[in-house]
């Protein structure tokens, strides 16, 4: 029986119903012997492993750095925290961007940022609203840098309800003209589409039916062209992404349409992947339509009990009963 991906429960349960599951961010290995206990930097320019600071040079002379992260891997949050901290201190200084706010929070986020209340309070009011089933202790050392420096939080999430109502009703769901000024209409090759596509149907352990599919692949382009979106609206500043790693590949997902719609804007891409050695760098940073990541980042493996198709068997047993 092939390998399944290591899914987050609260994201499951969320693929039973009309919601789209943050499945090619949160959760899978991309190759089966890829993590080590301690993080290893593999540099795809130049074909080698790398140190620390050679990452951080790179990410400095980015417009946008895109942060692919498994959700629940703490190794990466401390990865993030570690490039965010130097980050801080350079020019122009970072606005932090992240996955686990919704674009209709950005008025809220702006007002904690502004506001006179003591750092605790700000991440207090932070705390509050991120959307259920982020786990705060990741994210909490990343605000708290944000609050300490003053960087601007800005949210970069379509909301669950957006996304129901593109599944059900396609790209005009996003509003008028809005497909087309996203990018969604154009340079989308058969390819890709089955490459998404599979990567949606294994995630979900191959128990969706085809039409279920074909949603779950529209709302991840929306997706991950919003997110593109909001980070090409960072002016004058560098842009620090936290998204779930599928959501920074270079062939399927928000790089696509950064490049698409500003070519000039140098965008680094980050995917921080679990893996046990012999490590296989190539393996992770290309695939069949090309190169995935900039640079790839190993890291140790997070233990989880729970079996990630378990929530998918449930329903189909209960159906045959």
């Amino acid at each position: 029986m092939p390998n399944r991906p290591n899914l987050s429960t609260r994201w499951l349960h969320a693929a039973c119903v009309p919601v789209l599951l943050t499945f090619l961010g949160a959760c899978a290995p991309l190759a089966p012997d890829a993590t080590a206990p301690e993080a290893q930097v593999w540099q795809a320019s130049s074909g080698r492993f790398v140190r620390f600071d050679d990452l951080l040079r790179q990410a400095r002379e980015a417009d946008i750095v895109l942060l692919g992260e498994t959700h629940d891997n703490a190794d990466h949050h401390a990865l993030q925290k570690r490039l965010l901290a130097a980050l801080a201190g350079s020019d122009p200084r970072p606005v932090l961007v992240m996955e686990q706010f919704d674009i209709e929070q950005q008025e809220r986020l702006d007002a904690i940022m502004v506001s006179t209340a003591s750092r605790d309070i700000k991440l207090a009011a932070y705390k509050a609203l991120m959307n259920e089933g982020w786990d705060w202790t990741g994210y909490q050392p990343l605000l708290s840098l944000a609050v300490k420096h003053g960087l601007p939080v800005l949210a970069a999430n379509i909301s669950r309800a957006s996304l129901r109502e593109v599944m059900r009703g396609g790209q005009g769901a996003l509003g008028a003209g809005e497909a087309q000024r996203l990018g969604l209409t154009t340079g989308w090759r058969r390819e890709q589409q089955a490459a998404l596509s599979k990567e949606i149907a294994d995630a979900h352990c191959d128990a969706l039916p085809q039409p279920a599919i074909n949603a779950l692949t529209l709302a991840q382009r929306a997706r991950d062209a919003v997110m593109a979106d909001r980070l090409l609206s960072v002016r004058g500043a560098r842009a620090v992404a936290i998204l779930g790693r599928g959501h920074v590949r270079q062939d399927l997902a928000t790089p696509l349409y950064l490049k698409k719609r500003s070519p000039r804007t140098s965008v680094l891409a980050v995917g921080m992947v679990e893996a046990t050695p012999p490590l296989q760098p190539e393996k992770v940073a290309y695939g069949p339509l090309g190169q995935r990541f900039d640079a790839v980042v190993f890291s140790g493996e997070v233990r989880r009990d729970e079996d990630p198709c378990a929530a998918f068997r449930k329903p189909a047993a209960a159906a045959a009963q």
